[in-house]
Order: C-alpha cells, then structure tokens, then sequence
C-alpha cells in the first residue's frame, strides 16, 4: 500500500463476526440477578447480560460486558463505533513456522449492528491506530514485527499522509493535539508530523533509548536511561529536567494539572501513583501489583482505569479495574485477563475499551471487551 490510502466509504462491507457476550461481575456487588435478553444484529443472536448492582467500593455501576471475539479494539471513534484490528482472510495468508498467518487490517466497526467498514487494507499488516481527541485524524501504522511506519488519515476524506521516514516502535508515539502526533524514533529524536505529514525535530535528548513521549500543554514527558528517569521538556524555554525516577509510564490528566505515573519501587512490583506535574507526590499508591498497563484517564479526570497482574500468583486480583481518583475507591471490572492494548475510554465517559488475547489451538486470538457502565 503506498503513503495514499483511500477509506472505502462508498462502500461499506457488512462484515458480521460470530458475537459472543459476556458480563464479568464486578469484585465485591451487591449479588443482584443479571438480567438476560436476547437481541439479534444482521441475522446473528447475541445474549446480552445487564447488570445494575452497585458495588461496595464505589458509586460506578456495571451495566454490562459485550464480549467480541477475533477482533482487536483499539479506540473510539465516536460513541457507538471503535477502530478495529482483524485478520483479513479474504486475503491468501502466508505460512510462519507451519502456521498460516492473514495480514492484520483496520476497520471501523458500528457497535449496535456489528458492521464494519474497511479503513486500511491490504496484503501488509496494519495497527496501532490511535484517534486524534477531535476525532477527525486516525493514526495507524503499517507494521513490521514491532516497529514500523506511521500514516495519518483523514477520517472525511480516506486519505493517508506518511508521518515518519524511518521506523518506530508500535507502542511509542501520542497524539500532542489535535493536528499533530508525537514520537520518539529509532535514534533518540523525539519528533513531531502534523495532519498533513510535515515533520519536526522537538528535542534530542543526551541519553539513550528515549521512550513513554507524550505531551500536554507546553511540556514534553519522556522517559530515559538505565534509571528509567521521567524528564520534562519545556518547548518554549527548550529545557529539560529529570523530575522522578524508575517510571515505566507517563499519563497527564486531561487539564494536564496531574500525572498518573506507574513506577517501579522493586523487583516485581509495579505502583501506580499520582503527582503534580513537577513529580511531587499526591497519592502514593493506587494500586500495585507486578505489572500495570494500559493506564487511562477518563475524559474528566475523576478516574482512572487500568490492567493490574497482581504480584501473588494465587491472587484473585488480576484483571481491569477503575479507580476513583478522589477516593482511592477501586472497582474490578473484569478478572483474569491482562490487556494487550492501552484501555481506551468513550468520548462520554460511560463506555471502556479494553482488547485481550488468549492461548487457543496453538495461537492467540484477540478478543474485546467493550464495558458499559452508568
């Protein structure tokens, strides 16, 4: 595919996968009955399972878990549409390791019908699509192992832009604002491209393997060096400082008056804190478990969702959670799953995203939740 891609939205396959629904209840509820019914979408039954119990933790409630398997959510594109990752089997696969493997495309999937309309396709694998907060601009890159080149789409007209002359890891890179993305490159750059694929050194930092870049507001955060060391980057007096240490993750509030920083305190152990933006400590535990991932803000401020892999092997405390930000109350959302994706919060705030993988006949297979809550 080249550096020009064309949404197909004069066409819109109907491509409707087998839906399986699930309600995972949340730890400690009230213990009320689900209430099930059975709804239909493009000929397919679905049983949906609501619950309104309100947890002992929290003031959240569940509403429910639609479970979807073999796609991969990645995020929101409005309300009742996400960006999906899938195997494109209309395509001839190629066999790695005496496995056939379909090329990964994107596609914009209608939640109430379970449509899809293809975004990116083709024979070369697609991914890591993000929205930009309007959500007019999608950027996805076109991926090799765990790198790879980024484009930006122009959600109105189909059309693709190339962000980036050389690779860059799949996992690295934020939307900055609404016209331009941030990354850092293979060399240590951190570099920014706008909608229209113009591009820009920010900053090169003195140090190596540059990573967690994200921006808000006038400040650059990035993370570097064996000491795992958040640094700040003002763009306008163009100066760095190191503020805290040993942080695996960066994510500003959405004022950008506060960051959630998931710190490592030891050898296996992970805790999530919040600070001010100069590093001072606000809550100094969150949550702590030996791995949390895939950490988000809610669109206003007052929770924060993540992945937590509890540091006890024989604890019942893995799974997505939501945690009141004011509070410190926590809610279990789901159990015993790791996800694989940043948790992508709804534009309103009642609905999360959340993408797994599982083990199943020697390969795994991505599956996604979408969580309604009220």
């Amino acid at each position: 595919m080249d550096s020009e891609i064309k949404c197909s939205w004069s066409r819109i396959g109907l491509i409707t996968l087998s839906v399986a629904v699930l309600l995972t209840a949340a730890a400690c509820s009230t213990g009320e009955a689900e209430t099930r019914r059975i709804v239909e979408q493009s000929g397919t039954k679905i049983t949906v399972m609501d619950n309104t119990s309100e947890s002992v933790y929290t003031k959240l409630q569940l509403e429910g878990i639609d479970k979807i398997e073999h796609v991969r959510g990645l995020d929101w594109a409005d309300e009742d549409s996400i960006v999906v990752d899938k195997e494109n089997r209309a395509l001839k696969p190629e066999t790695v390791e005496g496995q056939e493997r379909y090329p990964h495309n994107l596609y914009l999937r209608d939640l109430p019908t379970g449509g899809e309309t293809p975004l990116a396709e083709g024979s070369k694998n697609y991914g890591a699509a993000q929205l930009s907060p309007d959500r007019t601009h999608l950027l996805y890159m076109e991926m090799e192992d765990f790198a790879g080149f980024g484009f930006i789409m122009d959600l109105e007209t189909g059309r693709s832009v190339k962000v980036n002359d050389m690779p860059f890891r799949s996992e690295e890179g934020k939307w900055a604002d609404n016209g331009h993305f941030i990354f850092p490159d293979m060399e240590g750059a951190i570099r920014k491209a706008d909608v229209n694929g113009t591009q820009e050194t920010v900053v090169k930092p003195e140090g190596t393997y540059v990573h967690e870049v994200v921006q808000s507001g006038n400040t650059v955060y990035y993370v570097m060096g064996e000491d795992m060391g958040l640094y700040a980057y003002n763009t306008e007096t163009q100066e760095s400082r190191e503020i805290l240490q040993n942080v695996a993750w960066v994510i500003p509030s959405p004022d950008g008056s506060r960051l959630a920083i998931v710190k490592r305190t030891e050898p296996g152990e992970m805790v999530l804190m919040l600070t001010d933006t100069e590093g001072n400590e606000q809550q100094s535990r969150l949550a702590a478990g030996q791995q949390i991932y895939g950490t988000s803000w809610s669109p206003d401020g007052s929770k924060l969702a993540y992945s937590l892999t509890a540091a006890d092997a024989g604890s019942d405390q893995d799974g997505v959670f939501i945690t009141e930000v004011e509070t410190g109350e926590q809610t279990q959302i789901l159990s015993d799953i790791e996800a694989s994706n940043p948790l992508r919060w709804s534009p309103s705030g009642k609905k999360l995203l959340a993408a797994s993988a599982v083990l199943k006949d020697d390969a795994y297979q991505a599956i996604t939740y979408v969580i309604r809550l009220s």
